[in-house]
């Protein structure tokens, strides 16, 4: 990571695929051997916040979690939205309750009210970038669940102190009985 950057890992819906989400940490640790220093911070944007806790362990991968809470999650002591700053300030959430289903309006709305610059949702099973009313969206996909011809995916965003917040995606491919992972163009 270069000076002055936070990479954040992006992950949502994992609906109980711990394999798929194991495999992403691993892939992350192997990636990222300098994983406590590389990744700022890894985000869950709901529906499947019971399987960080296996996978993490399994992976071995020490990256302290923000979590929200998504329609499938029964852990209502797992917040809805949280707003935080790596270095950058984001909002989360899993993003049902802002209709992304529709288009991006009512959630960059909430992002902006929030004091944010970026909204970091799930939902919708489709990776998804954009800029709305100056605020940057940003969804992984569904890492248990794609509704994507890329099957399942996940997102590193790029926080750098300044100037623009960036995402690459990757997508998991089955390869018998292993999962690599491959780098997306979106």
């Amino acid at each position: 990571m270069s000076t002055g950057n936070s990479s954040v890992l992006v992950i949502s819906d994992s609906h109980g695929n711990v394999p798929a989400l194991t495999a992403v940490l691993v892939w992350a640790r192997q990636e990222y051997p300098e994983q406590n220093t590389a990744f700022a911070a890894a985000v869950f944007l709901g529906d499947g916040a019971d399987d960080l806790a296996p996978a993490s362990a399994e992976a071995g991968f020490a990256v302290p979690w923000y979590k929200v809470r998504g329609n499938g999650d029964l852990n209502f002591l797992i917040p809805d939205t949280l707003v935080v700053e790596i270095p950058r300030k984001l909002f989360l959430t899993h993003g049902n309750r802002y209709g992304v289903d529709g288009g991006g309006q009512t959630i960059a709305a909430a992002a902006g009210t929030a004091g944010a610059e970026a909204a970091l949702f799930g939902h919708t099973h489709t990776p998804h970038c954009s800029m709305v009313n100056g605020i940057f969206l940003l969804n992984p996909g569904s890492i248990g669940r794609s509704r994507s011809n890329a099957g399942p995916t996940f997102a590193i965003l790029e926080c750098p102190v300044s100037g623009p917040l960036t995402a690459r995606f990757f997508c998991l491919v089955n390869k018998g009985r292993k999962i690599e992972v491959k780098e997306l163009e979106l």
